[in-house]
């Protein structure tokens, strides 16, 4: 492999990038976020990875903008492949968003700071690299 993984996304909703991410084997459209601390997905794509949400591994509080709105199921979910570089059991929080946004989660914080994350919003581009 090589230093640099490139992954071409789209920018969308005012400039966010939104990649393609392979968890457990399947492509989802998740956006960039770091500003998420967790990495985030959708009841649907939980369900299409056949995680059983009656049993999560805890329930976590989620704070918006400085304000709790209510507690989430944290999941595991056992690859997630960004370009040429996986992680392997990546704590997830299940959650919606609104339809509209047609996307399957957020790409967060504890799969970016694995790496040095690059962001090149003027071509649409993640560039991780391993860390030294």
């Amino acid at each position: 492999m090589s230093n640099a993984s490139r992954i071409e996304g789209s920018r969308q909703y005012g400039g966010v990038l939104i990649l393609t991410v392979r968890l457990n084997g399947w492509d989802f459209k998740l956006l960039a976020d770091t500003g998420a601390a967790f990495m985030v997905i959708t009841k649907d794509a939980a369900n299409l990875l056949g995680i059983d949400l009656r049993h999560p591994e805890r329930m976590e509080k989620v704070i918006v903008a400085s304000k709790t709105i209510g507690r989430a199921p944290v999941i595991n979910i056992r690859e997630v492949k960004v370009g040429g570089y996986q992680v392997n059991d990546l704590e997830a929080l299940v959650l919606e968003f609104p339809p509209e946004l047609r996307i399957d989660g957020l790409l967060g914080v504890n799969f970016l700071e694995r790496f040095r994350p690059t962001f090149e919003f003027d071509i649409a581009t993640l560039v991780l690299r391993g860390r030294k």
